[in-house]
């Protein structure tokens, strides 16, 4: 099995990493958390992978990139590359700039389940 490398966003602990891990579909999920798999443009060669069922499972946490009013995503992601061929491949993005264009969101409930707020704050290490 093929290694290459992607940018995982993790939501729940609210880090951005760059990883090296073999291409398959059940690491996808093992990494994303999820059971379905769809993918988001980034640029004309790489893909955000996102959970496809990630707003059904009535999440509260998200991310977006750069600030509110691009796109929230449920959960986490990884950005890799694909090829000619529609293979995923290692990401060719920059590794810094995605990392300080990540913005977090929480939606904070109360002890009943009740949605209170949205927190954000920019990634930072």
């Amino acid at each position: 099995m093929k290694k290459i490398k992607g940018i995982l966003i993790d939501v729940y602990n609210k880090k951005v990493e760059e990883i090296e891990f073999e291409r398959s579909l059940e690491n996808f999920y093992k990494l994303i958390k999820c059971d379905l798999v769809t993918t988001a443009p980034m640029d004309v060669n790489n893909d955000l992978v996102v959970d496809d069922e990630g707003l059904l499972k009535n999440p509260d946490h998200f991310f977006s990139f750069n600030d509110i009013r691009e796109p929230q995503y449920a959960g986490n992601g990884i950005i890799i590359g694909f090829n000619d061929k529609g293979e995923w491949i290692s990401h060719t993005m920059n590794f810094e700039t995605v990392k300080k264009s990540v913005v977090f969101f929480q939606i904070y409930k109360d002890e009943y389940g009740r949605s209170l707020f949205m927190g954000a704050e920019r990634y930072s290490e």
